[in-house]
């Protein structure tokens, strides 16, 4: 029987990636370690340990793959709309599995650990809010939005609304929910 070809480069990191996501949802964060997903892989320790210096880089590599992948932002020249549009998306991706509950875990634990924490803003968090700014950006550019008004902060607000309500309060993210945040982001910034 002919040996399995070796995956190498970008199959290889998806593979992985994919792998962590799934175990990390069956076991949850504390449950993760590099031994469990290099087994589940069927490949050594060394292999994750060149890509990534520990199991939250890795998992949070995971989860930004994930969330990144299915929910960058349509640009159709409507900031609102494609606002709107992504947020309905994430609503439930980051609700349910498989981001959902390791989203939760790993807050948890990033409370108290620093470098979680920091790992967590840099990869994850940060990433969103950028993408979410950069959509905004293109919109003032685009004469969407009022000139000249630094958008950094209201992208920080129009991501941390939904994390809140998903992670800290009882209070779903429907479109009601959705459509009073950009009405009120609109108000604020719109022409």
């Amino acid at each position: 029987m002919a040996e399995e070809p070796r995956r190498r480069g970008a199959a290889r990191t998806a593979e992985l990636l994919d792998v962590t996501l799934a175990l990390a949802g069956e076991v949850g964060y504390a449950g993760l370690n590099v031994e469990a997903v290099a087994r589940r892989a069927g490949v050594g320790k060394h292999t994750i340990y060149r890509r990534w210096p520990s199991i939250a880089a890795l998992l949070l590599d995971a989860l930004s793959r994930a969330w990144t992948t299915d929910l960058d932002y349509h640009d159709t020249g409507d900031v609102r709309a494609d606002l709107r549009e992504q947020f309905l998306r994430s609503a439930p991706a980051l609700a349910g599995p498989p981001i959902g509950p390791v989203y939760r875990a790993v807050i948890a634990e990033a409370q108290a650990d620093e470098t979680l924490r920091a790992t967590l803003h840099d990869r994850f968090l940060r990433t969103v809010e950028l993408r979410t700014l950069d959509r905004i950006t293109r919109a003032q550019e685009a004469g969407e939005l009022v000139p000249g008004v630094d958008l950094t902060f209201p992208a920080e607000v129009l991501c941390g609304t939904l994390y809140y309500r998903h992670l800290l309060s009882t209070r779903v993210v429907d479109e009601q929910a959705i459509d009073d945040l950009l009405d009120m982001f609109m108000a604020a910034y719109g022409r």
